[in-house]
């Protein structure tokens, strides 16, 4: 099964899970992440690809584990 390459985004959420992101991405996925159902969508106004990668890491099972597979090619 081939994958597609991590986007950017895919790259900055995965490096912020890691401690190693920039200090922006970190808190704004923190802050995502945290957020309630109508504060994700307000979010996803200005950040829809972020939100996307975060409510994908929350909810849908095996995100994490096809990006990190992704990650390593």
């Amino acid at each position: 099964m081939t994958s597609n390459p991590p986007t950017q985004d895919e790259k900055n959420f995965y490096y912020c899970m890691y401690g190693s992101g920039g200090s922006f991405m970190t808190k704004l996925y923190a802050a995502i992440m945290a957020a309630d159902t109508i504060n994700k969508h307000k979010l996803s106004l200005g950040f829809p690809e972020e939100v996307k990668i975060a409510i994908d890491y929350q909810e849908k099972p095996g995100y994490w584990e096809e990006l990190c597979n992704k990650m390593k090619v």
